[in-house]
Formats: C-alpha cells, structure tokens, sequence
C-alpha cells in the first residue's frame, strides 16, 4: 500500500474549519473514490498545522485516485475554495507500508 503522509500549514484562524472541512466533505469524497483516510489531527505544538494519511492500493491507483479527486466537481466546485486560500504550505511524503499498520477513519 502507498500512504501519503501529509502536513498542512494554515493560515492563523483557520485550522478548525480546514480540520471539518476535511472530516466531512473531503473524506466522503475521498472514500467515494476509494481512498482511506487516517486523521486529522491537529498539531499540540503549532497551531497552525494538521496531519492527516491517504492511503492506496498502490502507485498507478494512487496516480488515478489523485487525478479523480482533483479533477473532480467536490474540489472544483467547493473544496478548492475552502482550502487554497488558507494553505500556506502542504508537504506530501508518500511511503510503503502494510495496511494493517493504520487504523484508517474512512
């Protein structure tokens, strides 16, 4: 399985709208398409940082899945607006590991 572990820099004021913004419609979206979710979670040490996990069968799935999501209607027509004008930075690290290994949300 690929697993994106993701770390998002918000813009001061906005963490707890970006972190139900991705609880409700980015995760229905996602699990839509068949990605598992792991998080949110919210930074103890910054208030400007959430951490959450996609997940994929592997690396094609995880190229198609990627291209559904953003060149879909939920991020052209809603969630691209909740999201870029409160990101400052996102940093992706895709990595290998069993399933097993998350206790996925969605």
């Amino acid at each position: 399985m690929i697993v994106e572990l993701r770390t998002y820099t918000i813009k001061r004021g906005h963490r707890a709208a970006i972190l139900e913004a991705l609880k409700g419609p980015t995760f229905a979206e996602l699990k839509r398409i068949g990605v598992k979710c792991a998080g949110p979670w919210a930074s103890t040490e910054d208030e400007q940082k959430v951490f959450w996990m996609r997940g994929f069968p592997d690396a094609a799935s995880r190229t198609k899945m990627t291209n559904e999501f953003y060149g879909g209607a939920a991020w052209t027509n809603t969630l691209s607006g909740i999201f870029m004008p409160v990101l400052e930075k996102h940093d992706v690290v895709p990595v290998e590991m069993d399933e097993s290994a998350v206790n996925w949300t969605v």
